[in-house]
């Protein structure tokens, strides 16, 4: 490794922020002025995937630099090995302050994964068997965040607003503190994550601009027969989306406020330092009928990826496939720090730098669905997808001509759906992921039990206040 000088890095890592509903994006409702900011101070990455539409397996993905398949982690469920090297590994061996504020969802007793302070713990359990209907601490909300996303929405506060203030408040402040070393800072909110709650003045901005999305554009749409539609009422769907829009504009606010004070720690210390946002996954918020995550369609795998630093070019957009797994490589790159084992993801650097970029790349995206594990294949225009046991139903999108992927035309271009399915089978085998799937269930099984029965203490979970139950109202204003 180099001895020049290294640089601080912050990474603000939302949770569920559909990529698409940026200012930069084109979302015609949207207000993200600090996102933009960002991007026009730096680099955005116009087509960033996730690993695997889901909390857990990419967020393991994005620290470790490696495909759910190789981590062995498809559920919430999951937790890295504590011999596996991360991101934070990498950058504390090479001289870095690693603080996490905020939410990661590690599991289980290894709340640190490479990380040598926590400022905030998580919004989730971090032991096994307190989750779902066991979230006493929730009050009202209990079960909210866990997908029963029609129970309470609207404009008020909430667990998660209070989460994220809590968490923004310690990040500001410890950014006021003297630090001898390089610092790394992983910024972590639970928002715009549902549940559906908006500061109230936000909810009222957007319920009075956003209109529920037309279903009939839906009529001819061949869904693919793994994923499920969660069909609501116009009003309540019109509710929960005004809601989402005005958690992503509270998320850009706390954004912009983090991103001051890290301009203010670089210049107070005399430091330079790079800032990196991006989110684990996107949230279909009703777009084909469908909620949260756990698809392949673009509002659920795209990610906000925008980097802005010393020697990033500003005001540069790259529109080639890139992927949540990049992160780690390129910033163990810009840190000058040891490469993690066995990438899956690239560094995106000379990129960052003004490179050209790789045009041909293929970025792989996963996902289990019992006994049916999937594969996305993304190279180019070109968009495949296959789930293991439905062959017939695979589905290819020419994203220049159907950017919202309406139409399967798998049967119009059998040797581009050919050359990319070669590509999806490639080192995957799904007979292995179901029978290793079922070995880690039965695990997880007895592991909630324990969980339910012990008296230890779940230390590392963020006390939620009675204060944040206030119930929304679903009626702006």
């Amino acid at each position: 490794m180099s001895t020049v000088k290294q640089h601080d890095i912050l990474l603000f890592m939302s949770d569920q922020h559909n990529a698409f509903i940026t200012e930069t994006a084109g979302d015609e409702f949207i207000s993200t002025p600090n996102l933009t900011r960002l991007a026009a101070n730096g680099t955005e990455f116009t087509d960033a995937l996730t690993s695997c539409p889901l909390c857990v397996p990419a967020r393991m993905s994005m620290l470790s630099g490696q495909l759910p398949s190789r981590t062995g982690i498809f559920t919430n469920n999951g937790a890295l090995p504590g011999d596996y090297a991360t991101l934070a590994h990498s950058l504390g061996a090479a001289g870095y302050e690693t603080v996490l504020c905020g939410r990661m969802h590690f599991n289980g007793p290894d709340q640190f994964h490479g990380f040598t302070k926590r400022l905030v713990g998580d919004f989730t359990p971090c032991l096994p068997g307190r989750g779902g209907p066991r979230r006493a601490d929730l009050g009202p909300y209990v079960c909210t965040p866990a997908g029963h996303i029609d129970k309470h929405y609207g404009g008020g506060t909430s667990p998660v607003l209070e989460y994220d203030r809590a968490v923004i408040k310690a990040a500001l402040a410890y950014l006021k503190q003297p630090h001898d070393k390089p610092l790394f800072l992983l910024v972590g909110t639970y928002g715009p994550h549902h549940t559906f709650v908006a500061p109230p003045e936000l909810y009222k901005k957007y319920y009075d601009l956003i209109p529920a999305p037309d279903s009939t554009r839906y009529d001819s749409y061949d869904l693919h027969p793994v994923v499920d539609k969660r069909i609501f009422d116009p009003e309540t769907i019109r509710c929960m989306r005004a809601a989402y829009y005005g958690m992503i504009e509270n998320i850009d606010r706390q954004v912009g406020e983090v991103y001051d004070a890290w301009q203010a720690h670089l210049e107070q210390r005399g430091r330079q330092g790079l800032f990196c946002y991006t989110s684990d996954h996107g949230e279909q918020a009703g777009e084909k009928e469908l909620w949260g995550k756990m698809t392949f369609h673009r509002d659920s795998i795209s990610i906000p990826l925008i980097f802005s630093g010393p020697g990033i070019k500003a005001g540069s957009q790259v529109e080639t496939p890139s992927s949540i797994m990049d992160i780690t490589p390129t910033l163990c790159d810009f840190a000058q720090s040891l490469f993690l084992p066995d990438q899956d993801g690239k560094s995106l650097l000379p990129e960052l730098q003004g490179a050209a970029p790789d045009s041909n790349r293929c970025v792989i995206s996963e996902l289990y669905i019992p006994d049916h594990p999937a594969r996305m294949v993304r190279r180019g225009k070109w968009k495949y997808v296959t789930y293991f046991g439905y062959d017939e139903h695979d589905q290819l999108f020419d994203l220049e001509t159907d950017p919202r992927e309406y139409q399967n035309c798998i049967n119009d271009h059998p040797e581009t759906a050919c050359k990319l399915k070669e590509i999806a089978l490639t080192g995957w085998q799904p007979d292995r992921i179901i029978q290793l799937m079922k070995e880690r269930d039965a695990h997880a099984k007895i592991l909630s039990a324990w969980g339910e029965k012990v008296d230890l203490e779940d230390s590392w979970r963020w006390k939620v206040p009675e204060s944040s139950w206030a119930l929304p109202n679903p009626k702006p204003e």
